[in-house]
């Protein structure tokens, strides 16, 4: 059934009328202008006092229900920072050591290469640099507890060897969830709800789809360029990879977070975790390059890095540190400004990155009292190139693609099932004289493209991959390549 697609410009007049005579409110009002974004819920702190808490626009496109400061969003993969600061806990206590071997906490975590599998450290697996590439497949469309998902990996080859480039890998992250687990006698999610949710005061913030169901939250959107609507987006629920990316929280309780970072581990006059061992996740351990589109959006930054859950840049000469968070139709950012004692927090319930960005930039420069930039246009044209860009390459492979060829065997001679040792196990079949594919959640059909390659093409999915079909000196089909994979048929 066609998801409904409801124009939000008449939400912006709505959510214009909420705001009050406060600096901060014109960047957001210009950035909802701008991008034509549903809402969103902004935090900002400073020296330890929350200096601006408000909601603006509605939790759903077609609705009226407002957002306020305690609307639940997914902060997506801003979790990583509170597994990452579990793990501080848990090293200030002795419990742990961010270099030792990740096997000491989950005995069957492998990786494939030997000399990789030998030295991998909890550091390495929350840094971005065990030369593991992302792989989200086998979450993103399966339905795999934790444990499968990591056991996948010791079957999937690296692409870099360890430690010598940054390779952003979720997958690692609910890892680490297992070794907070391990260390701490107790699970992820509960470590996390009663050592800093309850420790901080975080008393909307929830991990699980059953707390997300049972509380007040805003509904994720997808934003389709060509027509510029937005389309409500189904919540899926990803505990497979819950440290990864699956809090939800609000800007009142993320406000609570901001102030418990920028005070060193310290919340009402309470310590929690010493100021060294935070201050160790904020430390530089692998450099992000900075090319292309991603130097274009980042003229102020100079130089950036990934800590253990965070990412570190300066910013107009400032040490920033902050976190992005993308999933299920809602966009994050947090970022601080320690040297400053300032942070903020941008929630919204809209799949548009560098909307986010762009406010957060906006808001920082406020703070900095920094020369006025447009963030605003900068990035929504840098946007613009990035779909064009992704336009051109789907057009040259539509150019190269040879027309009117035929698949070298009859469609019944590719049917059957195909394993891969990471991915399992693929069905081909055929239905209504077309190649039928069903993999985990992926079930859908396949057009010919040209000679033994097939296109899947699932765009609410933005899922759009060429299956290329191999055979044997014998004529018959041996194998199939999806996910960039070799899926061998039985």
């Amino acid at each position: 059934m066609r998801r409904p697609f409801v124009s939000v410009s008449i939400f912006f007049f709505f959510a214009v009328s909420l705001f009050a005579a406060d600096p901060i409110d014109k960047p957001v009002a210009g950035t909802m202008a701008a991008w034509h974004m549903p809402g969103f819920a902004v935090a900002v702190v400073q020296n330890d006092r929350v200096v601006y808490l408000k909601g603006f626009g509605v939790k759903q496109i077609g609705g009226n229900d407002p957002i306020t400061p305690d609307t639940l969003f997914e902060i997506a993969s801003d979790t990583k920072a509170f597994t990452a600061t579990a793990m501080a806990m848990l090293a200030d206590q002795k419990k742990l050591d961010w270099d030792d071997p990740v096997r000491k906490y989950v005995e069957y975590f492998h990786l494939d290469d030997p000399c990789a599998d030998s030295l991998v450290t909890l550091r390495d697996i929350v840094s971005h640099r065990t030369g593991l590439s992302r792989h989200d497949e086998l979450w993103d469309f399966t339905d795999w507890p934790r444990e499968r998902v990591i056991r996948a990996i010791s079957a999937v080859k690296l692409t870099r060897p360890i430690r010598s480039a940054y390779q952003y890998n979720n997958i690692m992250f609910a890892l680490a969830g297992e070794v907070v687990a391990s260390a701490a006698k107790m699970p992820w999610d509960e470590f996390i709800r009663t050592r800093i949710f309850e420790a901080l005061g975080m008393t909307h913030s929830r991990t699980s789809m059953a707390g997300w169901n049972a509380s007040p939250h805003a509904t994720g959107h997808r934003y389709d360029m060509a027509t510029g609507r937005f389309s409500v987006q189904p919540m899926r629920d990803y505990n497979s990879i819950a440290p990864a990316g699956t809090i939800m929280s609000s800007a009142r309780d993320m406000a609570q977070w901001l102030r418990f970072q920028l005070a060193g581990g310290v919340i009402d006059g309470k310590r929690l975790i010493s100021a060294e061992a935070l201050n160790e996740t904020r430390t530089p351990q692998m450099v992000i390059p900075l090319e292309g589109l991603g130097k274009e959006a980042a003229p102020e930054t100079n130089l950036q890095a990934y800590g253990l859950g965070w990412v570190i840049q300066d910013y107009r000469g400032q040490l920033l540190v902050s976190h992005a968070g993308a999933l299920n139709g809602f966009r994050s950012q947090v970022a601080l400004l320690p040297n400053r004692n300032a942070g903020v927090v941008v929630l919204a319930n809209a799949g548009r990155g560098f909307a986010v960005v762009a406010l957060r930039n906006a808001i920082l420069d406020q703070i900095l009292a920094a020369p006025a930039r447009d963030w605003n246009q900068l990035l929504l044209d840098i946007d613009k190139r990035s779909d064009q860009k992704d336009a051109e390459e789907k057009a040259n492979r539509a150019a190269k693609r040879h027309p009117d060829t035929k698949p070298s065997r009859e469609l019944a001679a590719y049917a059957g099932t195909y394993e891969d040792p990471a991915y399992g196990p693929a069905t081909i079949s055929v239905e209504n004289g077309a190649l039928f594919l069903h993999w985990n959640r992926i079930n859908a059909p396949l057009t010919h493209f040209n000679f033994d390659t097939f296109d899947l093409s699932i765009p609410e999915e933005d899922l759009d991959e060429l299956i290329e079909f191999r055979l044997g000196t014998d004529g018959e089909v041996k194998s199939l390549t999806l996910f960039g994979e070799t899926f061998a048929k039985r």
